[in-house]
């Protein structure tokens, strides 16, 4: 059986042409490597090398047998990293999510059952959560519905209901609740990076203009400073960690049924056992 670092030392010789290039390159005595190209040639059982006094230098028979070797070591570096790739994405787990709100209590969860596991996860529009949950590239999605797919199985995962956040004396600040046709038409402050909620309410309000940050610290600081209204919902402290709806603003509910949404956690039913517990 060839020895696979003896193998490497023989590549490595084809490839800078001297024995002391290849001891420096592959951190090895000239003598020790001597005896190993002897050993290599002794394995084969043919010429390998033409050897002068002052120097050794591959044959044709060498030069074949080097390209060989070149192509087995490469052919073996890709099995194991395409082992070592299969074992990673055995181990890691993809979550979708619709909103930002949840993620951050999912992977919790989904840690405290399997410790070692790499967890990623991204927001992204529900057209594109569905496609990826059943072409695998999610074990885990959340909804903002109950997916009707035999296919997938699935456990609620609690709820999120949107609600105006109205400076103190806009003209509804006293009201219980509203719509949204009601405040359809206001100039309004938005935060980009609130997943489906995002294109909902740019939908369901066509005459309004929306102010859309992307960074939470001007986000906060406008709602703080400034008069115009804004969205809040009962996680607002899982989008903005650390944080609270202003205290000079009122908070109004609204009553369609769209903005008021339950969760759902999905998974293609093959994927069900991995994390059995968080379905019980």
């Amino acid at each position: 059986m060839i020895d696979y670092n003896i193998l490497e030392q023989f590549v490595t010789f084809y490839q800078t042409g001297t024995l002391r290039g290849t001891a420096k390159k592959m951190h090895i005595s000239q003598p020790a490597l001597t005896r190993n190209m002897q050993k290599l040639e002794s394995e084969f059982k043919v010429p390998l090398f033409h050897r002068t006094k002052n120097s050794i230098s591959l044959n044709e028979t060498g030069l074949l047998a080097a390209e060989d070797a070149a192509m087995l070591l490469k052919q073996t570096e890709i099995m194991l990293q395409r082992a070592r790739d299969f074992d990673r994405a055995c181990r890691i787990i993809r979550l979708g999510s619709c909103t930002p709100a949840h993620v951050a209590e999912i992977i919790q969860r989904i840690t405290s059952f399997i410790p070692t596991a790499s967890i990623s996860s991204e927001v992204k529009d529900v057209p594109r959560l569905l496609e990826g949950i059943r072409d695998g590239t999610y074990q885990f999605v959340l909804l903002p519905f109950c997916p009707k797919d035999d296919n997938l199985s699935y456990k609620k995962w609690g709820e999120e209901h949107l609600s105006f956040l109205l400076p103190k004396r806009h003209r509804f600040a006293r009201r219980k609740h509203l719509s949204v046709s009601e405040m359809n038409g206001e100039n309004m402050l938005l935060f980009q990076d609130i997943g489906f909620w995002h294109d909902l309410v740019v939908d369901k309000m066509p005459d309004s203009r929306f102010l859309i940050q992307t960074e939470r610290y001007s986000f906060l600081e406008l709602v703080e400073n400034s008069t115009m209204p804004c969205f809040a919902t009962d996680s607002f402290r899982d989008i903005f960690p650390g944080t609270s709806p202003a205290a000079d603003r009122i908070t109004v509910p609204i009553t369609d049924p769209e903005f008021n949404v339950s969760y759902y956690l999905a998974c293609r039913n093959e994927d069900q056992c991995k994390l059995k517990a968080l379905f019980q």
